[in-house]
């Protein structure tokens, strides 16, 4: 477990967790992201090599869920065999705006490395009208590779960081 001052922590999904990351998201939100009921009860990652289901902690509460993939899908971003796909990051909204998604993305590169030595790169996509998370994903050193992907909602600016 990863863990800082504001109490966010990052760990493996756990069936536990289920329940308190159910949480409803807005509909403009649910463009972005897809639920955890979604990639866990419907996909099944957690059955599929190379994915990587995530839990935020909030004082030891699951409030927000990621996806780390490293299925052939990451090299659709990027030419390096040494990259992780980061998907679907949620927050439960009643925790939104306080730091917490801020935070566990700060984590996000030692969470990785411990998880995966031979990653060096994180490669992420971001709706191009979801402004709030473009702004916060460049202002913690992701770079914009200036390509765009088409995804189920609209563009999507494809972003990366070397870690």
């Amino acid at each position: 477990m990863i863990e800082n001052l504001l109490s966010v922590s990052l760990v493996n999904y756990e069936d536990a967790h289920y329940e308190q990351l159910s949480y409803a998201l807005d509909e403009k939100q649910r463009h972005f992201t897809k639920t955890v009921y979604q990639y866990i009860v419907i996909d099944e990652v957690q059955k599929i090599k190379n994915k990587y289901p995530i839990t935020i902690l909030y004082q030891e509460n699951p409030v927000g869920f990621f996806l780390l993939d490293r299925t052939v899908d990451h090299l659709l971003f990027t030419g390096n065999p040494n990259s992780i796909l980061l998907r679907g990051l949620s927050l439960n909204p009643s925790f939104q705006g306080k730091g917490i998604a801020r935070q566990a993305l700060l984590l996000l590169d030692s969470f990785v490395k411990s998880l995966i030595e031979d990653i060096d790169e994180i490669v992420l996509t971001v709706n191009i009208e979801n402004h709030h998370a473009y702004q916060l994903y460049r202002q913690i050193d992701y770079q914009d590779s200036g390509r765009f992907k088409n995804g189920r909602y609209g563009l999507q600016h494809m972003l990366f960081k070397r870690i």
